[in-house]
C-alpha cells in the first residue's frame, strides 16, 4: 500500500522556460498522488505559468524571501505546510533543515549522461521522492489551459479571420537575451515564402517588450502576417500553438511551451546548447552553426555574432518544409 501524502511542495525555478521544463514534475507528483495539496515556490516569472494550474493549490514567490532572514523565513514556510514529500529543484541547503535524515536523497549530482533540463528535473524527481518517478505521466498538455483561455483564442482567431483548413505557422522571433536571436529580416523572409509557396497562415508572438522586432519584421514583409505581441497569456499562448501546425523559435520560453504542447518546433540556437535546451519532440528539429566557441553560453559574444548569422534563410525554410510535410521549393537569395 502506497504512503498517505497529504501534502507536496516544490522549490521550482524563476524563469518561465524553466518553469515550463519543470511542468513535468507537476504533472508526475499530481498523477501520483491526486489528493495531495501541492505548494510551488517558484520567481515572480514563473508564477505565470501555474496561477491557473488546476494541480497548484498554493504558489509562493521566492523572490519574497531574499538574504539570509529571508531563507530563514522561507525554512520556517516550509516548516508550517509540513510537507510529506519535499521536491527541491534548485539544490539548496532546505531539505538538510526539513528532514536531514533523507537530505542524501537531494545532494547526489545528476549523471553527466543526462543532458537535457528537462530530464534533469525529472531525475531530481526519482531521487527525491521514488515513488512518483515511477508513476506514468497524465494524458495531455503538460499546461494547464481553461476553456475561458481557449475561448480568447477562438475569438482572436475569428478577429483575423484564419480560415480552417489553413496551414497555421506560429512564429517567436524574440528572448531575453539579444545574442540568441536570429534576425528580424530573415523572420520576414522566411514568413513571406511560408505564406506564397504553402499559403499559410503566419501569426508572429512575444511579450509587450518584443513588440518593436516583430513590428519591425511586419513593415519588411511582402505579405500580411498577424500579430500576437501581447496579446495572450503564456496558457494563451499554449493554446494558439496547439492549433499550429509548426513553432518557429530562437531559444526562448517559446520554444518549451511548444513542446509542452506536443507542437511540432524548429528551433535556431546560436550561443546555447540545444542537447540541453532543445526541442523534445520526435519530429523536431534544432538548428545550430559547428564553431569552434558554439556553445559558449555567455552574455556577451565575443567575436561577431557569427552563430546566429551564418544560418541561412534557405536552411531554416527547408527544414520548416520537412517538418510540414511539403515539397521545399528551389533557393532563393535574400
Amino acid at each position: 500500500m502506497s504512503k498517505r501524502v497529504q501534502r507536496i511542495v516544490v522549490i521550482g525555478l524563476s524563469n518561465v522556460g524553466d518553469a515550463v521544463l519543470m511542468s513535468p514534475v507537476v504533472q508526475r507528483l499530481h498523477a501520483r498522488y491526486p489528493d495531495a495539496v501541492m505548494t510551488l515556490f517558484v520567481g515572480e516569472r514563473a508564477r505565470a505559468v501555474f496561477e491557473h494550474d488546476p494541480r497548484v493549490h498554493e504558489l509562493q514567490c521566492l523572490d519574497d524571501f531574499h538574504g539570509g532572514l529571508g531563507k530563514l523565513r522561507l525554512l520556517l514556510a516550509i516548516r508550517r505546510l509540513r510537507p510529506d514529500v519535499l521536491i527541491d529543484l534548485r539544490s539548496t541547503m532546505l531539505p538538510l533543515c526539513w528532514r536531514p535524515w533523507r537530505a542524501w536523497r537531494y545532494f547526489a549530482p545528476v549523471p553527466s549522461s543526462i543532458r537535457h533540463m528537462r530530464d534533469r528535473h525529472l531525475w531530481r524527481l526519482s531521487r527525491q521522492d521514488p515513488d512518483s518517478s515511477r508513476q506514468d505521466a497524465e494524458p495531455g498538455s503538460l499546461l494547464a489551459i481553461s476553456p475561458d483561455e481557449e475561448s480568447r483564442v477562438d475569438r482572436m482567431m475569428e478577429r483575423w479571420n484564419l480560415r480552417p483548413g489553413k496551414r497555421l505557422v506560429v512564429i517567436c522571433p524574440g528572448t531575453r537575451s539579444h545574442i540568441k536571436r536570429w534576425y528580424p529580416d530573415r523572420f520576414a523572409a522566411i514568413a513571406d515564402r511560408l505564406i506564397k509557396t504553402m499559403d499559410a497562415e503566419i501569426v508572429f508572438t512575444g511579450e509587450p517588450d518584443e513588440a518593436p522586432i516583430v513590428q519591425e519584421i511586419l513593415k519588411s514583409m511582402d505579405h500580411v502576417a498577424h500579430n500576437a505581441t501581447s496579446c495572450t497569456t503564456i496558457a494563451q499562448l499554449g493554446s494558439l500553438m496547439q492549433r499550429a501546425e509548426l513553432v518557429i523559435t530562437n531559444d526562448s520560453a517559446s520554444l518549451h511551451i511548444a513542446c509542452a504542447m506536443g507542437t511540432p518546433v524548429l528551433a535556431l540556437f546560436g550561443p546555447t546548447d540545444p542537447i540541453k535546451y532543445g526541442p523534445t519532440g520526435q519530429g523536431d528539429r534544432a538548428i545550430q552553426r559547428r564553431l569552434f566557441c558554439v556553445p559558449c553560453e555567455a552574455a556577451l559574444c565575443r567575436f561577431s555574432h557569427e552563430c546566429m548569422r551564418y544560418i541561412p534563410v534557405d536552411e531554416v525554410y527547408q527544414a520548416a518544409c520537412r517538418i510540414l510535410g511539403a515539397p521545399a521549393a528551389p533557393p532563393v537569395t535574400r
